[in-house]
């Protein structure tokens, strides 16, 4: 044989020899290309400390409590490793860190999904917090290769959420996070509870798998009662020899809330003649309710009792499917002029004259963190 074949020969088995231990490091630590960027124990903490100061009024203090508590566990277990990055640490410590990203990542999505949300909004959104936050708190320390997390819920348009309406038709949602899954190994392992553990009678169907996303339709939402749900994702890991086998499962919390329903009591009066004089109830009552958003209801009003109107003024209180109740106005407009106005939860409410009717309208849902 040639010395140039010789060569030819040993560069091919080096390049064979390093192409194998490739392989066998993929099979031995497949998370590790999974994990969140220059993720630090010490960024997790700050993360935390910053989700914090974000989180503002009661239904969120014992949450960011304990986003604190999480941020000095870390400071204090791990003091010494806080610029180490995520391959440095042991399992144990990788997923203490992971699990603190998540609790920072969803306290930093509430704060920016909950403007725009009237307050029984944002209590479900904030229970659904509160849950998922001390899931990952109380979630134990286990030595496994993969240390699954979720850090948010996500609709199709890649938005976070943390409370939805049951449908006819089934949810699609999708759990994004870390090591969710590996891809030598069968799709992780999807369940939904309630708030206590018990499994629901129909549990959603898995669309679509990566080690960061999990899809899935989430079907008969509209049987079941309003209140918090769990998500929980079990993945599988292979080692090198060995196979398969289940990871510690990652959960987070969702809450289901009632559909959209709308009630408004009105109560329309006029100014007559130039002479002031003690204001005349042309129309006091309930308008029939509005189901769902995008709904308009109207009612015929009376105006006999005014012949020469100068100025209507209207108030109204509106009742939610929650429960809650809001109230608005009065609101005054010349009698020349249409009257149109703006009522909490996203309402319009309008008087014409001309036609004498009285116009309610519920138009898109404000609140981007309720879906």
């Amino acid at each position: 044989m040639s010395r140039a074949r010789r060569r030819e020969s040993v560069a091919g088995k080096a390049i064979g020899a390093l192409a194998a231990f490739g392989c066998l490091c993929m099979l031995a630590t497949p998370a590790l290309a999974q994990l969140p960027p220059r993720l630090t124990a010490g960024n997790a903490a700050d993360q935390l400390d910053a989700a914090r100061q974000g989180l503002a009024g009661p239904a969120t203090a014992a949450t960011a409590q304990q986003l604190q508590a999480l941020a000095q566990g870390l400071r204090e277990t791990l003091g010494g490793q806080l610029a180490q990055p995520l391959t440095a640490l042991d399992d144990r410590e990788r997923g203490q860190v992971l699990r603190a990203h998540a609790a920072a990542q969803l306290a930093g999505d509430f704060t920016d999904a909950v403007s725009g949300c009237r307050e029984g909004e944002a209590t479900a959104m904030a229970q659904a917090l509160a849950l998922s936050v001390q899931r990952l708190a109380r979630a134990p320390a286990e030595g496994k290769p993969m240390q699954a997390t979720i850090e948010r819920v996500e609709t199709a348009d890649h938005l976070p959420v943390f409370a939805v309406r049951p449908a006819a038709t089934p949810l699609v949602l999708a759990l994004v996070g870390s090591e969710l899954s590996d891809p030598q190994c069968p799709e992780p392992q999807l369940s939904i509870t309630d708030a206590n553990g018990m499994p629901l009678p129909t549990q959603p169907r898995l669309t679509g798998v990566l080690p960061t996303r999990i899809e899935l339709a989430w079907a008969d939402t509209a049987m079941l009662k309003p209140g918090g749900y769990l998500l929980h994702a079990r993945p599988q890991h292979k080692a090198f020899l060995v196979g398969c086998s289940a990871q510690p499962e990652a959960t987070i919390a969702v809450q289901l809330v009632p559909p959209p329903s709308f009630t408004v009591d009105y109560a329309l009066e006029a100014t007559c003649g130039r002479t002031p004089s003690a204001p005349v109830t042309l129309g006091k009552g309930t308008l029939p309710a509005l189901k769902g958003y995008g709904a308009t209801v109207s009612q015929a009003i009376d105006t006999a009792a005014c012949a020469n109107p100068v100025a209507y003024r209207v108030s109204a209180r509106v009742g939610y499917a929650d429960g809650a109740r809001a109230s608005a106005g009065p609101f005054e407009q010349s009698a020349d002029a249409n009257l149109t106005v703006g009522l909490p939860g996203g309402l319009s409410l309008s008087w014409d004259p001309s036609v004498r009717q009285l116009f309610v309208r519920s138009g898109a849902p404000l609140c981007k963190g309720v879906r």
